[in-house]
């Protein structure tokens, strides 16, 4: 999943997708995305950003398709979510 979740991070962050709300639609839509995760952004939420780059960090010998973006780092070095839970 790091690098599907590397390019749906990738969409938000150059504008192609407006939101994670609408990236997750389209995953969830689109290729069949697990619906109980919610789509990536979701999926994410739940594991943490951080979470998610040290797993990717991991794989990025493998190629450029598992190795994050700064962007990404910095949205998980400042502990960045996609989805606000009411309440918080």
């Amino acid at each position: 999943m790091v690098p599907m979740i590397n390019e749906v991070l990738l969409c938000l962050q150059e504008g192609i997708v407006a939101s994670p709300q609408e990236a997750d639609m389209a995953l969830i839509y689109g290729i069949g995305f697990p619906p109980f995760r919610g789509g990536a952004f979701r999926y994410l939420d739940q594991i943490g950003l951080s979470e998610f780059v040290a797993m990717a960090d991991k794989y990025a010998d493998l190629g450029e398709i598992y190795q994050v973006s700064e962007q990404t780092r910095a949205w998980a070095a400042e502990g960045k979510v996609f989805y606000q839970v009411e309440g918080q």
